[in-house]
């Protein structure tokens, strides 16, 4: 940013970054920097998508090659970012192409918002569990669906609300839906599938704009 907008871009509380048509990031504001635990000359030209974690950039890659050609003018997408000090951490990131005189795209501007801790990881029985539970089974028919007794479906149950910070079975649900675990828009709930080589969840979805 340069000139009058400046002091505003310094000043934002909204983490934003310029990043240029070859992805690299080219400036940031002390939000951006602080959300992601690097130093301004730690992110200065270095490729956005080795911010992301793994598994999210084959994802990501396509969309940002669109926004880089002036296939798409806005892009917004949940992600999961690896910070400087190896956390990582969701969030939503909105991201418009600022246009040179000639046409071409010159570089995004990406805000980041929503930003949380990622989701708490899962083993593939406890994720069906709490997809049982949030589909509205109860104890006894997700012992019947899963083979389980139902002491161990209450043990189950017991490690979910734990992880997820749900005070009661019927929290369950919610949380996981604000944690991003589940697919938006998907009913019976859809687990979102693991991030390769994490067996983390997946932070959320894509939304391109022309």
């Amino acid at each position: 940013m340069k000139g009058r907008y400046q002091v505003y871009f310094e000043r934002a509380r909204i983490p934003i970054a310029a990043v240029d048509g070859l992805g690299r990031v080219r400036e940031s504001n002390p939000a951006f920097r602080s959300a992601v635990a690097r130093t301004a000359e730690e992110l200065d030209g270095v490729l956005a998508e080795e911010l992301l974690a793994p598994g999210e950039i084959d994802a990501q890659r396509p969309h940002w090659r669109m926004l880089a050609l002036g296939r798409l003018d806005v892009y917004r997408t949940r992600v999961r970012l690896v910070r400087g000090d190896g956390a990582v951490i969701c969030a939503r990131v909105s991201a418009s192409v600022e246009h040179r005189a000639d046409g071409l795209p010159w570089r995004a501007v990406a805000v980041l918002d929503e930003i949380s801790s990622a989701a708490p990881v899962l083993s593939p029985l406890q994720g069906e569990v709490l997809r049982l539970v949030a589909a509205g089974a109860s104890n006894a028919q997700i012992a019947r669906r899963l083979y389980l007794t139902r002491q161990a479906v209450d043990y189950h149950l017991v490690r979910l609300r734990a992880k997820l910070g749900a005070e009661s079975r019927s929290a369950l649900a919610g949380r996981a839906f604000v944690l991003g675990l589940f697919v938006p828009g998907v009913w019976p709930p859809v687990l979102h599938p693991p991030l390769a080589g994490t067996g983390a969840p997946e932070c959320g979805y894509w939304t391109p704009r022309n």
